[in-house]
């Protein structure tokens, strides 16, 4: 088992760079046993932003999501898979990464990964910035349990990002709504209006006791009385449309 288990596991350092396994890689990004990859593009979901426009910073609000992709290429051979984590740094500031997980063996290109903001205030995004962390495990070849290419092109890939940020996306992941009063207004008329069409007898009968209630204290003048008895609540009674 030793004999058969010699060469294979973690490879760290500068390995990860003399092997090839990035392109345009530097020392500076090499982190213990992991390299670190850097923003290259920022791709704004739901605006149609091309190259020439694409933001340097961007801001990310509350419950947006962006796309990013790698200023890093990988070139990996079919014993080695690459492992993608999320940086700590973001995470601590309420950022998710949708994609993160395995870079199959014989892949060339780089990669992208959706950011969602969960925190409860805009983070910042610069091109440069450190965001996966990568782990590189040697293993036995796999070349005859991989049967496609999914290798992917710069240019291409770019384009494909372009229109999923446009068009395949919402701006705020999963559609959540931004729950401010005007929601809850929108939401407790519809929870009404539902009652009230499903319980129409009872409705009808709650209705009329109230509006024959209420004629009975304008006509006997027993109104004026209740509001000057109960003054902490006379601008909610003046505020009632029969007052």
């Amino acid at each position: 088992m030793k004999r058969y288990l010699k060469g294979l596991g973690m490879i760290t350092g500068k390995a990860i760079l003399d092997k090839g396994f990035i392109k345009n890689g530097c020392e500076s990004n090499l982190k213990n046993s992991t390299y670190d990859i850097t923003v290259s593009d920022i791709f704004p979901v739901g605006k149609d932003i091309h190259k020439n426009e694409r933001p340097a910073t961007y801001f990310l609000e509350p419950r947006e999501m962006v796309w990013v992709l790698s200023k890093e290429e990988f070139e990996l051979p079919n014993n080695v898979t690459g492992l993608a984590t999320l940086r700590t740094s973001y995470t601590r500031s309420g950022l998710l990464a949708l994609n993160v997980g395995i870079i199959d063996p014989m892949f060339s290109g780089p990669i992208s990964t959706a950011l969602i903001n969960f925190s409860d205030r805009p983070r910042r995004i610069d091109v440069g910035d450190k965001f996966f962390r990568i782990a590189f495990i040697e293993h036995d070849g796999v070349s005859a349990h991989h049967p496609f290419d999914e290798s992917v092109d710069r240019l291409k890939y770019i384009k494909e990002l372009e229109t999923a940020s446009h068009v395949d996306f919402s701006p705020s992941f999963m559609n959540i709504p931004a729950f401010d009063d005007e929601y809850y207004a929108i939401k407790l008329k519809s929870i009404i209006w539902a009652a009230a069409s499903r319980y129409w007898k009872t409705s009808i009968a709650i209705s009329t006791t109230a509006a024959v209630t209420f004629w009975y204290l304008l006509d006997t003048g027993l109104w004026g009385f209740l509001k000057g008895k109960f003054v902490w609540m006379k601008d909610v009674l003046d505020a009632l449309p029969f007052s």
